[in-house]
């Protein structure tokens, strides 16, 4: 029994790059967006979403966003959201944490084309444009559902108000997919040997 729940959990985490790189990236989203929490929309939970999916899959397509969330939305609660009722907070967070769920799902989508070579950056960086307007769209539809539609907010003038964080939120994608993206995607590919020199099997000997 005991084999077998380490079996499920050895594949569900892969290899020791591949969870070295999924801690990374819960790192990533976590200090990222706490250094630059000034900065309207400003965030690397998205571009450590995207990844997980695109380059780790397995279980740290939910567990990186899921992870770094645990940490972010709390803080959350205490600063922007303080003086909310739990409902609102709760919907608001199913709202956001559903929405970084699904920018990993379709990273892991993308992770058959996604190599170790300029154009899987550029692939990733071009998918993060629509997926970020995705991602506003669906959260402000949340903000909206359980902030301002009670207080007679029309969702026209909420989307309207949405767009400036948008754009902020689209530069941080332009600027951190391809940044975030490329070193990832070295580390993974050139980082350091899957296999220690024991475990890598020995040549035959060539005669002569």
């Amino acid at each position: 029994m005991s084999r077998g729940w380490r079996a499920t959990f050895d594949a569900g985490l892969g290899d020791n790059r591949t969870r070295i790189l999924g801690v990374f990236l819960i790192l990533l989203a976590i200090l990222g967006t706490y250094v630059m929490r000034a900065y309207a929309n400003i965030e690397t939970v998205f571009v450590a979403s995207l990844l997980a999916g695109s380059l780790l899959g397995r279980w740290w397509t939910v567990l990186v966003p899921l992870s770094a969330l645990a940490v972010l939305q709390p803080l959350e609660w205490g600063t922007t959201y303080r003086g909310y009722m739990v409902g609102p907070m709760a919907g608001i967070t199913f709202f956001v944490v559903s929405g970084y769920v699904f920018v990993g799902l379709l990273g892991r989508r993308l992770r058959p084309r996604v190599l170790f070579r300029v154009k899987s950056v550029a692939l990733l960086t071009t998918i993060s444009v629509p997926l970020t307007i995705a991602y506003d769209l669906w959260t402000a539809t949340g903000e909206w559902a359980f902030l301002t539609r009670p207080l007679g907010v029309p969702l026209a003038t909420m989307l309207e108000a949405q767009v400036p964080f948008t754009l902020y939120h689209l530069l941080s994608s332009l600027i951190f997919v391809p940044l975030f993206g490329t070193a990832f995607l070295f580390m993974h590919a050139y980082g350091w040997p899957t296999r220690s020199p024991e475990e890598t099997p020995s040549k035959p000997l060539g005669r002569g």
